[in-house]
């Protein structure tokens, strides 16, 4: 027989979010989850993880007999939402083979170059607190991504 049970509880003392790491202090309400489909296990969520883990199951990544972990979660949004956020990429900082940044064709229309890096400083293990879609330009998929699906 097998069970699932989610429990909002106040933190009566401090914990960690066993999906982005982020620490739920004392007084805050958190998901107190358990369940033992396949094996026992238990974890402590914040209520700030919720709607990205709603979100993350009802997505094509989300295989319902493998249940879920900060891992996949975090995959999935890197594929799903860092290349729709608006902060994708860095703000451009001219150099010699850039020139100027209001001419430089690799510029877009946030002030970031699109030439350089990719944004890696995610805010939280499996989401980004400064995402922030691109709305002038909808979501947006990485070229490459979708060159490799074809």
């Amino acid at each position: 027989m097998s069970f699932y049970r989610d429990t909002v509880r106040t933190a009566r003392k401090e914990h960690k979010c066993n999906l982005c790491g982020a620490i739920i202090r004392k007084g805050e309400k958190y998901h107190d989850k358990a369940g033992n489909d396949p094996d026992m296990w238990d974890s402590k969520e914040c209520e700030k993880c919720q709607p990205v883990l709603n979100e993350f199951c009802s997505s094509d990544h989300y295989d319902r007999s493998e249940g879920y972990c900060e891992e996949w979660i975090q995959e999935w949004w890197l594929d799903e939402k860092c290349y729709a956020c608006k902060h994708r990429y860095p703000v451009c900082k001219p150099d010699a083979s850039c020139g100027n940044p209001k001419t430089c064709s690799e510029i877009n229309k946030h002030g970031r170059c699109t030439g350089g890096d990719t944004c890696d400083d995610m805010t939280h293990y499996c989401r980004c607190e400064k995402f922030e879609v691109d709305n002038d330009q909808g979501v947006a998929k990485d070229p490459q991504q979708e060159v490799l699906q074809e």
